[in-house]
């Protein structure tokens, strides 16, 4: 045993590791050394002082190779030794052979080790140069540790930047994020867009100022920058080139990843601010408590929230039993109801006191006037609807003339008259019926009524004077 403890062998064997030099070079170039003689004996060994596998080396001079291995490696060091001997025995050249083996050390933990295998000529021995593995290892498992970082940071922002375009895309304000000092649009959500009467990808990366009457890029930003630092900022009026809509703008400066933006929130007077929360609280209470059905609904008709009232005039139990349920559903006369409804309040806007029947969930009916406003101040309009319980007035109400009493007598035909008669007089009450109504629904407008029907103006007076429902005065 040499005095530095790192070239080990066996008394009475000459290994090639012995020579200085040869102990010198093999050290530089590996972790540590091995030679096993032709019984796999470790006949002597070299390593590094500074190696962790100084011990272990010492104390493998004299064993059996075989001894320190697992199964697999020991099947995958013969495997190399064969190819090695073979290529031998035929005369070949022989290269040195990589194999990746784990040793066992005394605590049963299992070491790897990343050899070449090189053979001998002349004596049969094996000289195996040996790497350590575990800070590969280790390298390999903090790069991993590193890159599953990474993706969890990935993961993060785009956790934060779908809340971020959530929030832009749902909030009731216009809202724009300008750089400070290019003044081009870095951001806008839809509603924003709107009032410009543009699309969002049209308007990223303008000049915000372009976008107004008489308004300079650098008066416009120095304004909002200004705006800021104000203790009671008042709202910077600008017109907007393209609608020529007056809006107000309110501004917030903030710095985001070294660049200054300017947060703009933007205001039409004319609709009000949805921000303006005594307002939004008030109407809130009307809506949850006020005693008339409030409904909203979408372009065509299907629910989108409604309030307890008229929960309570449908008999339904659960606002989710409405949501997506089109409001032909409760009305008496169905899709020809929503098409009055909605055909009114967008030709006009709004619709006042149209009278017809509610349907509740357990098939009864409600008389009731229903007022209707179409709010098209947004990307998707909604029609709000404002039911009024009307039995009351109905019940009170004289009728001369009763449908229900034209259909009686319609139904005691059968038997006394032929089909043919019974239906020419079915035809003259459904018709009268439906004048009578159209009548109603237009308040006594004849016009109008006319226009519902299909019929010219003539020919509606001819028809009410055939019912007689033509007045004197109307003579």
């Amino acid at each position: 045993m040499s005095s530095d403890e790192t070239n080990i062998r066996l008394h009475g064997a000459g290994p090639i590791l012995q020579d200085p030099v040869v102990s010198s070079v093999v050290s530089a170039l590996s972790d540590f050394s091995l030679t096993l003689n032709v019984n796999r004996v470790v006949s002597a060994a070299v390593s590094r002082q500074a190696s962790a596998f100084s011990e272990y080396i010492r104390n493998s001079v004299g064993q059996e190779f075989a001894s320190m291995l697992d199964s697999e490696s020991l099947r995958k060091f013969e495997q190399r030794e064969t190819e090695l001997k073979h290529r031998a025995a035929k005369g070949e050249a022989i290269p040195f052979r990589w194999v990746e083996l784990e040793h066992k050390d005394r605590t049963g933990t299992m070491v790897p080790v990343r050899y070449a295998m090189h053979l001998i000529a002349g004596s049969g021995e094996l000289l195996l140069l040996g790497q350590d593995q575990r800070p590969v290892i280790e390298m390999q498992q903090q790069l991993l540790n590193a890159q599953i970082a990474l993706e969890q940071d990935y993961e993060t922002q785009r956790e934060m930047d779908t809340r971020y375009r959530l929030l832009m895309d749902f909030t009731t304000d216009a809202i724009a994020l300008v750089s400070a000092t290019t003044g081009r649009i870095v951001d806008i959500n839809h509603n924003a867009a709107s009032l410009f009467g543009a699309t969002r990808a049209d308007l990223i990366d303008k000049e915000f100022a372009d976008r107004f009457v008489s308004r300079g890029k650098p008066g416009l930003i120095a304004a909002l920058s200004a705006h800021v630092a104000l203790e009671s900022p008042v709202p910077i009026d600008v017109e907007v080139k393209d609608t020529q809509r007056h809006l107000l703008l309110g501004s917030k400066l903030f710095r985001a990843a070294g660049e200054q933006l300017i947060l703009v929130r933007l205001t039409d007077p004319e609709f009000g601010s949805v921000a303006d929360g005594r307002l939004v609280a008030n109407l809130r209470q009307l809506f949850y408590r006020g005693p008339d059905g409030m409904v909203f609904a979408d372009r065509d008709g299907n629910i989108l929230e409604a309030n307890e009232t008229f929960l309570n005039l449908t008999d339904l139990s659960s606002m989710n039993e409405l949501r997506g349920v089109s409001i032909s559903e409760f009305l008496a006369r169905g899709t020809v109801d929503l098409k009055v409804l909605l055909d009114n309040a967008q030709r006009a806007g709004q619709l006042r006191m149209y009278a017809t029947k509610l349907k509740t969930g357990f098939e009864a009916q409600i008389a009731v006037e229903i007022s209707a406003t179409w709010l098209d101040d947004r990307v998707d309009p909604v029609m709000a609807l404002v039911i009024r319980n009307a039995s009351s007035a109905v019940a009170s109400r004289s009728d001369p003339v009763s449908a229900d009493a034209d259909m009686r007598g319609v139904m005691e035909l059968v038997g006394s008259s032929t089909l043919k008669d019974i239906v020419s007089d079915t035809t003259n009450v459904i018709e009268k019926i439906c004048i009578e109504t159209a009548i109603e629904l237009t308040r006594n407008n004849r016009v109008a009524a006319a226009e519902m029907l299909g019929l010219s103006r003539q020919s509606l007076y001819v028809k009410l004077r055939k019912y007689g429902m033509l007045s004197r005065e109307d003579e």
